[in-house]
């Protein structure tokens, strides 16, 4: 049965690589059917996979093709599947903080480490206003190195690229988690100069108090527009699809290999972004390949 199913879906990539080239330059009713046709075998891919009916690389190659030939209908504002095994050029990516290198699996991937204090004193026994001042005149400055060092800090590693994306957008990039604490965001930026306006974030372990959550950034000041009703868990190291848009409506959402998780309304940035950051807050992440395009028109009623 497995073999019946693998030759199938080899019939369906050979019809897609053949036929899909003529196709792409046809009228606009064929393409609506031809986005129709691509859904479907989206959705075929999906479940192929759920039911391990072919080997996951073939079915890699699949979702590229499909990614490929939906690209054709849209705008494309940035592209990157690392293949060139180097982030800084062709588009160039610079780190602000923290380090990233791109793996083996041609996915840009950065660790960063949480460092956790020793629990604090419950004593409820109140000090003198003093008692500090005196502390750390006593203390020579090596303790109070160590004593810096040992405060509860969470390091961050942040990278971004310059380009412009229009206010009607689509995040479309695939993620391996192998967290289980902090969280990673993907920020897209504007003005001049640049900086975050939106930030998706996904929080490891996600449950109702880790949610994913879309935030705007304004005036110094961070505002949870929503955050997803639905917690699923990216943790286990294998790649998942992210999907982050907003249409020409103000219609914003967020799915999770195809499935819608969040959906709102936002429009307060109304300007094209001028970039796009990848933020790790504690964790093991890998992103690629990415792709940023327009969005699909609203459907109207």
């Amino acid at each position: 049965m497995k073999i019946r199913r693998c030759v199938l879906l080899l019939l369906l990539w050979m019809f897609w690589v053949i036929l899909l080239p003529v196709i792409g330059h046809t009228a606009d009713t064929d393409r609506q059917v031809l986005n129709a046709l691509l859904t479907e075998l989206e959705q075929k891919i999906e479940k192929a996979d759920e039911r391990k009916a072919a080997p996951p690389k073939f079915l890699d190659e699949l979702r590229a093709i499909v990614k490929q030939y939906r690209a054709k209908f849209r705008v494309v504002f940035l592209s990157d599947d690392f293949s060139d095994g180097d982030y800084r050029y062709n588009p160039a990516w610079v780190v602000d903080s923290g380090s990233f290198q791109v793996n083996a699996s041609h996915r840009l991937s950065s660790e960063v480490v949480q460092e956790r204090s020793a629990a604090p004193q419950t004593s409820k026994e109140k000090s003198s206003p003093f008692a500090g001042i005196i502390r750390d005149v006593l203390s020579s400055p090596k303790e109070k190195s160590e004593t810096e060092a040992s405060a509860s800090v969470v390091k961050e590693a942040r990278t971004h690229t310059l380009v412009q994306i229009g206010p009607a957008f689509e995040v479309d990039l695939t993620l391996v988690s192998k967290s289980s604490s902090g969280s990673m965001e993907i920020v897209l930026m504007g003005g001049t100069p640049p900086i975050p306006q939106y930030r998706m974030v996904y929080q490891s372990a996600p449950s109702a108090e880790r949610p994913i959550q879309i935030i705007r950034e304004r005036d110094g000041r961070s505002y949870q527009i929503d955050s997803a009703n639905q917690y699923p868990s990216l943790d286990d190291g294998g790649p998942h699809r992210i999907q982050w848009s907003r249409d020409s409506q103000d219609r914003l959402r967020v799915a999770v290999d195809g499935k819608e998780v969040l959906s709102t309304y936002e429009g307060f940035y109304r300007s094209p972004f001028a970039g796009l950051a990848l933020v790790n807050k504690g964790g093991t992440y890998e992103w690629g390949p990415i792709l940023v395009l327009q969005a699909q028109e609203a459907k109207t009623q």
